[in-house]
């Protein structure tokens, strides 16, 4: 068993940028790990922190330097995979001390927490919003499957499913048919996470579960109407908790200001 942090879509900027002119991310980002941190024994012991990618919104080196600074503070081990706002150059030297993460090329990577595999595949497509995976990712994924027999935790930014949310799904991921055929082959405990959509869907592919954590720095909302607006909003905003093994649970965890608990 193995217990992770689940986070996706930091869309950290530049010092004094503003995401999309609006949001303050460096000092949501900060806040939330404020939180997290103080709730730490409420969340229980953790092993790793997984991010489903958009660390970034603009790809500079400043978002990274900064993103991978607050990461640090839970001194965890930190696994990333890119998503569509990322640039792969500057993730890969700002998170270069990882030992999953490639010099150059893609950023697929493997590696073993407690008696659990965790997978990261690169689906951007620097330069469009909607993501793929490669022949290389598939086949190293493949690999990956054949050579593991306890929980495998699958990571990629976007998606390998339809949310409904029209302006999200048409910048999804074009091939997750591929995903899915190599995930069915396979009856073990394969769990797959991702993000972009900024919100929790939960389907499966390829006869697994696959889940989107909520972003932490804005909300989509669920609009299936062909003519819904495009947009953003402030909330609701959240991360999860996976437990890895028998209860193989995913827990969604609000990062929205409330007040309580009152006694029932």
């Amino acid at each position: 068993m193995a217990t992770f942090l689940h986070l996706s879509d930091l869309h950290a900027v530049s010092r004094g940028d503003l995401c999309s002119g609006v949001l303050d991310t460096r000092a949501i980002l900060i806040g939330v790990i404020d939180r997290l941190i103080e709730r730490g024994e409420a969340l229980g012991p953790l092993d790793a922190v997984l991010v489903t990618g958009d660390v970034s919104e603009d790809g500079s080196p400043d978002s990274y330097d900064f993103a991978r600074a607050q990461l640090e503070r839970f001194e965890l081990p930190i696994y990333v995979v890119p998503g569509n706002h990322d640039a792969r150059k500057p993730m890969q030297k700002a998170f270069s001390g990882l030992d999953i993460m490639p010099v150059d090329g893609l950023i697929d990577w493997a590696d073993t927490v407690g008696d659990t595999r965790v997978i990261g595949l690169d689906t951007l497509v620097e330069g469009q919003g909607g993501g793929r995976l490669r022949v290389e990712s598939l086949n190293f994924l493949e690999r990956e499957l054949f050579g593991s027999d306890g929980p495998v935790v699958v990571m990629l930014h976007h998606p390998p499913f339809g949310t409904g949310i029209d302006f999200m799904d048409v910048i999804g991921l074009e091939n997750h048919s591929d995903l899915a055929e190599i995930l069915a082959v396979h009856s073990g405990d394969i769990t797959v996470l991702a993000g972009h959509v900024h919100g929790v869907h939960i389907g499966r592919v390829g006869g697994h579960v696959a889940m989107t954590a909520p972003g932490l720095c804005s909300g989509f909302a669920l609009d299936r109407r062909p003519v819904a607006p495009v947009g953003f909003f402030s909330g609701p905003t959240g991360c999860a908790v996976l437990e890895t093994g028998k209860s193989g649970i995913w827990s969604a965890v609000s990062l929205d200001a409330t007040e309580g608990p009152y006694s029932f």
